[in-house]
Parts: structure tokens; C-alpha cells; sequence
């Protein structure tokens, strides 16, 4: 083996060593990961920095008995010698791990990995110059902004070598990349926040995160009077996005049958014009995937249908015991969702706001602390508000907080916009929302 091992070559090394100790079956998990890294901060340096690139490997082990006892370990891995200690680990705690009901691998599945478009070809070829490149544009372009002020920015390359094996049930591996461009930028008063997320590097490196940070924060400025009267409020794409991909690990089935999620199973908890689908094997979504850390292949889920609460995430063992299919949505450290498709309207948002009369906009989240709250629901938004009737008269009235809970939200929803865009794993439309108090 090579002193350079991949994950399919650890996985596999990881399997053999438990087969060899007597292990009723055992699955691994192996992710190889080289990230690149490059930043600036305003106060540090005068141009974009490349950080050595990082190489980390990772291993989780399932180890079974033939009784139904079941142990899980995990560590770092870039070594057939770290496999092994780890599979020791496993064996010596499986001896007194307590049995669990239909425990074991999962059954093979179908793999179809073609046409995910997870990597990016252009990986290998990409210099640290081009790297830097697309931070120090971004920088430049905000500031050519005059009153905006650049305070740091982040561009992250992961590419991802992942690999699963089982002694009976997948075998599958996976190439990806993704690519992460983050920025941060004041108006000497408020500082925003926002991340350009792709698994390709052209698209990081072109769409202009400076020039949109500058022009959003110079709106945050002066702020005049919030209005008196209640108003329908008008959610922007961005905020939707942060909203519902924190939402998502609430209808993992485990956690509602467990009490740990204010969902349950088949209620209504919003407007019939909410429709949300988790599609992990959408081409070229940045949480594609072609199979989950167990090696399940996942199923598209209709997680909301027109308002009501559809299909959950389901595990191996949850699916094995309700005698159905695991919907391929499991990570490493719990739920992983996929893709997040809401459904769009039919009227863009000139149509819209002309039949509105006097509304708010919430345009940007300032998320701190503990803003949600799974197992309740209760949602504490904060954020940055415009007041108007049109989009062309929006005028700032500063930063107001919302009380409310997901359910409280989502019922509201009396129309949604056909403007839809992408936020790193959410596809999102604008929403109009009745019966929110901003205060």
C-alpha cells in the first residue's frame, strides 16, 4: 500500500482488520480531506495570504456482534497503522456494548454516482494565484465603494476523497470539491456577513460577494422611525435560507419519536404555499452526495407538502425497524441533510409589493447566540428592516427583533415570489408573512 493511502484503500484495511478479529460484520467510513485556505483581515495584512494547504483523514467504525451488540468509534486516520488501532478500539469496547435491535449494515443499494457534478475537473489545475485573485478582487471592489469598509475575507477549497465499506452490505466512493468564499464589510457602524458557496471554482471566483456586501451595508445607514402599525412583513431570500436550512434536522424521525423536535409526524405546520423538498442528488448542489456516511444512496423527501409535514430522515436501523428504506441522510455526527428546494410562486416581486400597500423587509439576519430552538420551535429573529411600498422607495429603519416560532412563521405565508436563488444548499423565493409583531 502506498505511504499515501486512499480512502477506499483505509476503508478497506478497516474491514479486513475486523473480519481477521472475528467480528460479525463491521462497516468504515473514511474521509480524506486537503483543504486550502486563503484570508485577509483589514488589520493584518495588505493583500490576500495563501495558508499551506491542510491534509486530514477521518475513520468511523461500526462494529457488530453476532447477538445484536453494536459499537461506534471514531478518530483521525491517514494510516493503515491508525485503522487498525482504531478497529482494536471498537473490538475492545463491542465486549461489553449493550444490544440493539436491529442492528447491522445497511443493504446494498443501486449506486448511481454519474452526473452529480460534485467535482470539479478544474481542481488540480488551480495556483494559489488564482486563489488570491479572487479575494483581492473582492476587496478592491469594495473598496471602490466609497463609505464601505473591506474587514476580512475567507476563501476555503475542500477537496473531499470519501469512501465506504462494509463486510456485507455497500462499497462505494466519492471525488468532491467544494469551495467557500466568505466576506465581511462595514459602514463604520454595522458589519454584515455573507458566503458564496459552489462546488466549482469559477463560480466563487466570479460572482461579485465584494461589490453586493458594500451596496447591502450602505442601505444599513440613517435609519428613520420603524412605523406604528402592524404591517405585513416581506422575509428576502437570504434570510429564508438561514431560516430553513437551521430548520432541517427537525424532521429527523429519530428526534420527533424521541420528543427532541417540535414536529410530529403528517401535521400541518404552515401555509399550503409552503412546499420544501431535500434532494441530495440534485447536479451540482453543494450538498450533493452519492451516498450518506452508511452508504445509503439518498431519496428525494417532500419534507412539507403544501404546508403539512411529509417524509423524514429515517436511519439504518429506525428504517429496519419500520420495515422500510433509510432515506440515505446520515452522517457521521447525526442527520445530514441534503439540498433544500422550496417551491417558487407564480408573481414576481413588482407584482407583489403594488398589492401590499406599506410593508416591512426584513433584508439580513444578525444571528447571535442561541436564535432557535429545535425542540420548541421557538424562532428569535434579528435583523436589519426596510420600510415602503415599492422597491424602489425602500427606506432603512435599523435593526428590530421578531418573536416567533417556525410553525407561527411558516402559517403566515400569503404569498411567494418566483424570484428564485441559491444560498450555498437552499433554493428560496421571497416570502410575504402576516401576523408578525417587529419590535
Amino acid at each position: 500500500m502506498s505511504d499515501n493511502p486512499t480512502s477506499e484503500e483505509l476503508a478497506a484495511a478497516a474491514v479486513i482488520r475486523g473480519t481477521s478479529l472475528g467480528m460479525a460484520a463491521i462497516e468504515a467510513h473514511v474521509e480524506c480531506t486537503t483543504a486550502r485556505t486563503v484570508t485577509w483581515e483589514s488589520s493584518a495584512v495588505l493583500s490576500a495570504v495563501s495558508l499551506p494547504a491542510q491534509r486530514r483523514g477521518r475513520l468511523w467504525v461500526r462494529a457488530y456482534a453476532g447477538d445484536g451488540r453494536v459499537v461506534a468509534v471514531n478518530g483521525s486516520a491517514q494510516t493503515v497503522s491508525a485503522v487498525h488501532t482504531l478497529v482494536a478500539k471498537a473490538q475492545d469496547q463491542l465486549e461489553d456494548a449493550p444490544r440493539t435491535p436491529f442492528a447491522g449494515p445497511p443493504e446494498r443499494y443501486e449506486q448511481t454516482g454519474t452526473g452529480l457534478g460534485v467535482l470539479d475537473r478544474r481542481q488540480a489545475n488551480i495556483e494559489d494565484e488564482d486563489r488570491e485573485e479572487a479575494v483581492n478582487e473582492n476587496i478592491e471592489a469594495v473598496r471602490s465603494v466609497d463609505g464601505a469598509i473591506p474587514m476580512s475575507f475567507q476563501y476555503k477549497e475542500v477537496l473531499r476523497d470519501r469512501a465506504v465499506h462494509a463486510s456485507i452490505g455497500p462499497q462505494s466512493t466519492e471525488q468532491s470539491t467544494h469551495y467557500t468564499l466568505t466576506g465581511k464589510v462595514s459602514n463604520g457602524t454595522h458589519v454584515i456577513e455573507q458566503s458564496v458557496q459552489s462546488r466549482l471554482f469559477a463560480d466563487v471566483a466570479s460572482l461579485p460577494i465584494g461589490a453586493d456586501l458594500a451596496n447591502r451595508v450602505l442601505r444599513y445607514r440613517d435609519p428613520s422611525a420603524l412605523p406604528s402599525e402592524a404591517l405585513p412583513v416581506v422575509l428576502a431570500p437570504r434570510v429564508i435560507a438561514r431560516i430553513m436550512e437551521v430548520a432541517l434536522p427537525a424532521f429527523d424521525r429519530r428526534l420527533i419519536d424521541d420528543g427532541k423536535s417540535f414536529l410530529t409526524n403528517g401535521r400541518r405546520i404552515g401555509s399550503e404555499r409552503l412546499h420544501a423538498i431535500d434532494d441530495a442528488r440534485m447536479p451540482g448542489g453543494f450538498r450533493s452526495r452519492g451516498f450518506d456516511a452508511r452508504g445509503v444512496p439518498s431519496l428525494d423527501l417532500p419534507l412539507i407538502r403544501e404546508g403539512v409535514v411529509g417524509a423524514l430522515y429515517q436511519d439504518t436501523e429506525l428504517a429496519r425497524e419500520l420495515n422500510s428504506r433509510p432515506s440515505g441522510h446520515e452522517g457521521p455526527d447525526g442527520c445530514w441533510p441534503g439540498n433544500l428546494v422550496m417551491r417558487a410562486g407564480t408573481r414576481s416581486r413588482n407584482m407583489i409589493f403594488p398589492d401590499l400597500g406599506p410593508f416591512l423587509l426584513l433584508d439580513g439576519l444578525e444571528v447571535s447566540g442561541k436564535w432557535y430552538d429545535l425542540q420548541t420551535g421557538k424562532l428569535r429573529l434579528k435583523g436589519h428592516f426596510l420600510a415602503g411600498t415599492s422597491s424602489d422607495d425602500l427606506q432603512y429603519v435599523g435593526v428590530h427583533k421578531i418573536n416567533t416560532s417556525f410553525v407561527e412563521l411558516w402559517s403566515g405565508i400569503q404569498e411567494v415570489a418566483n424570484d428564485q436563488q441559491r444560498f450555498g444548499a437552499v433554493d428560496v423565493s421571497t416570502w410575504v408573512v402576516d401576523g408578525l409583531k417587529v419590535g
